[in-house]
């Protein structure tokens, strides 16, 4: 499929990408699939602990900054593994967090932190600006964010935390309580697209819950 037939066939909004990557259009030829089971559908799961390396970045909403910090501490991530040949990444994902409770900065910042699964008592050497996180157990309410456009990514959003009111949980904002975005990067990664252009989405919601 061409970039120009992909673009009518599959419109996304705002999105004019100067190249369609392959992979990117796999996910367009999926869109009628998901467009036909429009239903929602929420699980709970309990996620063991677990190590991440990773980076804290903060920006304004404005003008996509802190979607263009985390690609900055995404690359950040990559030049550590191109680096240190020890590390390995235990799962082809890349995990944007944060505390929902301090998410939002007394000057309207947006404070998250982007992170790749690594093993337990992995040393980092001091002079990469990035640390080692352990995740607690916890129980978490999920909702898969397979979609095609930021406003159905927002729906997804709102229906999990209108599903966690519903089914009388609360979102834990307690200390390590992480939401969680696993981005499969399987199929095409999103950090190397700008924060600015992209439409296209896979990647899970985890809201820690009590």
């Amino acid at each position: 499929m061409s970039d120009k037939a992909a673009l009518n066939l599959f419109p996304l909004e705002n999105y004019q990408p100067q190249k369609t990557p392959h992979s990117l259009q796999v996910l367009l030829g999926q869109q009628e699939e998901y467009q036909r089971n429009r239903k929602l559908e929420v699980k709970t799961v309990t996620i063991d602990r677990f190590t991440m390396l990773a980076v804290k970045v903060s920006g304004s909403m404005e003008n996509f900054e802190v979607g263009q910090e985390v690609r900055k501490g995404w690359n950040r991530l990559q030049d550590v593994l191109s680096s240190e040949k020890e590390l390995s990444m235990e799962e082809n994902k890349g995990i944007v967090f944060y505390n929902q409770g301090i998410m939002v900065q007394p000057d309207g910042r947006i404070e998250l932190w982007v992170g790749i699964k690594v093993k337990d008592n992995t040393p980092i050497p001091g002079e990469y600006k990035c640390l080692t996180m352990t995740i607690p157990k916890r129980k978490y309410a999920k909702i898969d964010c397979r979609c095609f456009s930021r406003t159905e990514m927002d729906r997804r959003y709102r229906y999990l935390k209108e599903w966690i009111i519903q089914e009388g949980y609360q979102i834990d904002n307690g200390t390590n309580a992480f939401s969680l975005e696993p981005n499969r990067l399987d199929t095409f990664n999103p950090f190397s697209v700008p924060a600015n252009e992209i439409q296209a989405f896979d990647f899970d919601i985890l809201y820690p819950i009590k």
